[in-house]
């Protein structure tokens, strides 16, 4: 039995059953682990009676606490009995609660919290009915709030109008819309004018983490979990069935092109996921993806084995130092019989890139799966929290946040958006952070569930409103004080992003070399870096060829009309988008000025049509080939048209346009190309060996009897790349 299975049965963890072999000499490397009869049999022995009998007071305190994960837990897991236990907890309790407690009348004032606020309506006139007291609106006289807000939130706190809010705070000299978030300070002031009371609670979720603070100074948090492999490997497909979505056939071209955090609750615990993308441009994004992350599951396809990206994922994990999980996926397209020759060959292709399965007395843990019917899902997932739990992640929930910006891109209505994962700390809306060359301040926190959020700890994923420049890929997002924030704004950080873009090549001119001006438009950071690497690449390419593409500007978001004045400033006759549109203005204005916009949803079409355009750009080198040879037998002048040149073709084929050259003595003494070709007094296109022809030439006139003419045909040949 392995290690894991024996701790379910004895109801213990993993970890102190490793101690426990180890205290009786007994050598257990990890919980897959596999523990034989008489090993299992020295651990019953060691074991006392008395403790069998009596649980120690670890043993109760593990009982009656929550796991780490469950007490992490937001939302109820599909399958979790703990979660059924608590609920009968809570309804005893609150019944006995409600026992306890005399009777008393329902008081006039009502008190509103952020969580569950209630929209007051003004009663409606009733023509033929009276009026009922019931229907009129209860006057508020307090709420109680932990932190900012929205505009539309507050006004429904307190029964009021958004343009009632709205008008107020414009008499203050505050110009806000419903969705602007109002600090705590803001509300308190608003409240104060409609002699409303605000009471200020600590974050709920802090009060959560604040109690599971451990003794070494940290906290207890979910492991993140990169997916990574070779296209059309399952990746997305295995983290639908985790998450029971489909959004796996929304890819374009089947692959993702997006670095992608979600937050899933599993029966095992709560994990955070990303999806890396599986095109070969996206090899910067990968390597993020590995560089944030706890844990790696690497998805190999049993039918395919082992591929180049999935040797780039193999690299990107080892250079993070990120542990390696093994899921060997579409097992279901192999028949029963012979799944386990396909499996143990895919395990030696894993070894030969230092990679030992722990079956083979490596650490690297290999699961059988199948995303698409969910066979062997449940057990990969119990693999990745029982290999987090003994890694035993922890960190400050307490402290100031630290964030990863995997990804950013522009929303209509919010503006730029990065999605990050928060590593230690917690983020609240109303923080002031730094990130990179960039400042700003979270005026929203949106979930992987896209619900609105007032804070977010580590471990979670979360999408952050409030960037004031273009967002830094990449970079860590520290949060900072306001005091800090108004002096490196004052300092002219934000100067580079408030500045116009200059024309920035991505290599140096050459005077030789014939540059393409192109301006480039993705809907995100990442995107956009991966075509620009691309681009790079063709560059590099098309060097020797003096083929050039110079990006002249590059950005996030819809094309705009900025974007169509500028490329007609520059005379450049294309602009390339990927993932994003074109402004109804801008559309217009394009095709009045026979402005071509190309627009692509996958990236490698993108690559194509770029290749292909260089390729048209390139001019062919006219190259002579032999093809034939005659001697001059009759020259006729003719006055009117020419020198006549009387040949017989004595070796291959003479061609109307052809080249001709005159060889006297073994030397050429001229040459030009023939305007006029007869046979037997007729024209002809070409006259091949054995035959009789004349010939006029356009430049050399001077033929004599005798002469070798030797005739070449004009080729167009491309260089090669």
């Amino acid at each position: 039995m392995r290690i894991h299975e024996i701790a379910k049965q004895k109801g213990t963890t993993s970890k102190e059953l490793i101690a426990q072999f180890k205290k009786i000499g007994i050598e257990a490397k990890s919980h897959m682990s596999v523990v034989s009869d008489e090993d299992l049999k020295k651990l019953e022995q060691s074991l006392s009676p008395a403790s069998e009998k009596i649980p120690t007071k670890k043993e109760v305190q593990s009982k009656s606490k929550p796991s780490p994960f469950q007490a992490r837990e937001k939302r109820e897991p599909l399958k979790s009995k703990s979660t059924s236990a608590a609920k009968d907890k809570s309804s005893q309790k609150k019944s006995s609660t409600d026992k306890s407690l005399p009777a008393t009348k329902k008081p006039e004032t009502t008190k509103k919290t952020f969580s569950s606020p209630k929209k007051h309506a003004a009663p409606a006139r009733q023509k033929f009915k009276p009026k009922k007291e019931e229907a009129f609106p209860e006057k508020i006289e307090e709420i109680t709030i932990s932190g900012g807000i929205p505009l539309f939130q507050v006004a429904d706190m307190m029964g009021k109008q958004v343009g009632e809010l709205v008008l107020s705070l414009l008499k203050t000299g505050m110009a806000c819309n419903k969705n602007c978030v109002l600090s705590k300070e803001t509300i308190s002031s608003l409240a104060h004018q409609f002699g409303i009371k605000v009471n200020i609670k600590e974050d709920a979720e802090k009060q959560e983490e604040g109690k599971k603070v451990l003794a070494e100074g940290g906290a207890a948090r979910w492991p993140v979990v990169v997916v990574m492999g070779h296209v059309d490997h399952g990746k997305t497909t295995l983290l639908d069935y985790i998450r029971k979505m489909n959004t796996a056939k929304q890819e374009k071209g089947g692959i993702t092109q997006k670095l992608s955090a979600y937050e899933v609750v599993t029966n095992h615990g709560k994990v955070s996921f990303l999806d890396t993308p599986g095109h070969e441009a996206f090899s910067y994004m990968r390597k993020k993806g590995a560089g944030v992350t706890d844990l790696a599951v690497l998805v190999v396809a049993v039918d395919d084995g082992i591929m180049p990206q999935t040797i780039e994922a193999i690299k990107h994990a080892k250079a993070a130092g990120v542990p390696l999980i093994a899921a060997i996926n579409k097992i279901d397209k192999i028949e029963e019989s012979m799944r386990v020759g396909e499996i143990e060959k895919i395990k030696r292709q894993l070894a030969q890139h230092d990679l030992l399965p722990e079956d083979w007395g490596g650490d690297l843990i290999c699961v059988p799966i199948s995303a698409s019917t969910g066979e062997g899902v449940d057990e990969l997932l119990e693999m990745v929290v029982l290999q987090s739990q003994i890694m035993e992640l922890k960190s400050d929930p307490n402290g100031p946040a630290s964030c990863f910006v995997l990804e950013s891109k522009k929303d209509k209505g919010l503006g730029l958006v990065a999605t990050t994962i928060c590593t230690s700390g917690a983020i609240k809306v109303g923080d002031y952070f730094s990130c990179g060359a960039d400042l700003g301040k979270v005026r929203l926190l949106i979930n992987s569930f896209g619900e609105r959020i007032s804070s977010s700890g580590p471990s979670t994923p979360v999408q952050i409103v409030g960037f004031d420049g273009k967002g830094a890929l990449g970079e860590n997002l520290e949060v900072i004080s306001a005091e800090e924030y108004l002096k490196i704004r004052s300092k002219g950080r934000r100067d580079i992003y408030s500045q116009p873009q200059k024309t920035t090549p991505l290599g140096a001119l050459d005077g030789e070399k014939k540059s393409f001006p192109i301006i480039i438009k993705a809907d995100s950071r990442g995107s956009q870096e991966a075509v620009s690497g691309q681009i790079k690449k063709l560059n590099k390419k098309f060097e020797k060829l003096s083929l050039y593409l110079n990006v002249v500007q590059e950005g996030i978001g819809d094309i705009s009309s900025k974007d169509i004045d500028l490329a007609l400033q520059i005379e450049s006759n294309m602009i390339i988008c990927l993932h994003c549109g074109v402004e109804k203005n801008a559309a217009t204005l394009a095709r009045e000025k026979s402005l071509e916009v190309k627009r692509f949803d996958v990236i490698y079409k993108l690559v194509e049509y770029l290749e292909e355009f260089l390729k048209s750009k390139i001019e062919a080198k006219i190259v002579l080939r032999k093809s034939g040879e005659a001697t001059v037998r009759k020259v006729f002048d003719l006055k009117s048209r020419g020198v006549i040149a009387g040949c017989y073709v004595s070796d291959g084929t003479f061609a109307r346009s052809n080249i001709v050259a005159c060889m006297r003595g073994g030397e050429e003494v001229g040459r030009g190309k023939i305007i006029s070709l007869q046979r037997e007094k007729k024209d002809a296109k070409e006259v091949h060996s054995g035959f009789e022809c004349g010939f006029i030439t356009d430049s050399f006139h001077g033929w004599q009897i005798g002469d070798t003419v030797h005739c070449f045909k004009e080729e167009k040949q491309l260089p090669t790349i």
